[in-house]
C-alpha cells in the first residue's frame, strides 16, 4: 500500500508540474510576440535594407534642402571628454569626439599600453592614439569609408539637434513634440559594392523622430556630422 501511495503522490506532482507549464505558455507566447512593434510594420526590417525604409515608397514626401545650407552650430574641444587635445595630437583638429579606451599588451602596468579612439570631424577620420605609460607612441588615421567607431552620446545629441532645427526651419513644427533618436548610418545595400563595408565617406547619422520609442517614426533624416548639415530627410504621410 505504501508503494502505491508513493506512485499516486508522484503522479499528482507530475500532473501539477505539467499543468503549471501549460498555464505559463500564453504568458511566454505574449512576451515573445511582436505585438508592441505592430506600429512599425510599415517599415523594412532586419535583414533587408539599412536603414529602415518606408515600405510604401510612393507615399514618401522628400524634404528637399538647397545645396547652400550652412552648418548649424560649432563644437569646441573644451566640451569633449578626452585625455588628449588637438595640441597633443594635431590629427584631431578642433572638432572631435572621444569614443573610448582599450588596454593592449601585457597584464602589468609597465607592459600594458592604452589605445584611445577618437573621431575627428575636422579632419573626417578615425584617429587611434597608442599610449605607452602615458606617452604617445603612435597615431593612426583610418578613413571613414574603411572604418568608423560607434557613435558617442554627444554625436547623437548633436545630430538630433541639427535635424530638429533644420526641419523646424523648413516649417515642420510637429518635430518639437517628438523624441529624436540616432544610429550610425550605412549605405543602402544597392550602393554597396564588393569589398565595401558600407560606411559612408563622412560621419553620417540616421536620425528618426517618434512620439515615443515604440511608435513609428514620423520623420527621418540623414545628418552629416562632418559638414554639420542634413543630407536628406523624409516625412511619413501614411
Amino acid at each position: 500500500m505504501l508503494y502505491k501511495s508513493k506512485i499516486i503522490q508522484y503522479s499528482i506532482v507530475t500532473i501539477c508540474i505539467i499543468g503549471l507549464l501549460f498555464s505559463f505558455t500564453p504568458i511566454v507566447a505574449h512576451l515573445t510576440s511582436n505585438d508592441h512593434h505592430a506600429e512599425t510594420d510599415g517599415y523594412t526590417g532586419i535583414g533587408t535594407e539599412f536603414p529602415p525604409q518606408f515600405n510604401n515608397m510612393e507615399n514618401i514626401k522628400y524634404l528637399n534642402r538647397d545645396s547652400n545650407n550652412q552648418a548649424i552650430g560649432s563644437r569646441g574641444s573644451a566640451a569633449l571628454i578626452s585625455t588628449l587635445s588637438s595640441d597633443d595630437v594635431h590629427e584631431l583638429g578642433d572638432r572631435f569626439t572621444f569614443v573610448g579606451t582599450t588596454q593592449t599588451g601585457g597584464k602589468t602596468s609597465q607592459s600594458s599600453k592604452t589605445s584611445n579612439t577618437y573621431f575627428s570631424h575636422s579632419n573626417n577620420t578615425t584617429v587611434e592614439v597608442l599610449l605607452n605609460q602615458g606617452e604617445i607612441e603612435s597615431v593612426k588615421q583610418v578613413s571613414p569609408s574603411e572604418y568608423q567607431p560607434p557613435l558617442t552620446e554627444e554625436e547623437v545629441n548633436e545630430a538630433v539637434k541639427i535635424a530638429r532645427e533644420t526641419l523646424i526651419e523648413d516649417g515642420f513644427e510637429r518635430i518639437q513634440q517628438l523624441e529624436g533618436y540616432g544610429i550610425l548610418a550605412f549605405k543602402p545595400s544597392s550602393e554597396i559594392s564588393s569589398g565595401d563595408d558600407g560606411f559612408y565617406e563622412t560621419r553620417v547619422v540616421y536620425v528618426s523622430f517618434h512620439e515615443h520609442i515604440d511608435a513609428r517614426p514620423e520623420f527621418i533624416a540623414w545628418v552629416d556630422l562632418t559638414e554639420q548639415v542634413v543630407i536628406k530627410s523624409q516625412e511619413d504621410q501614411l
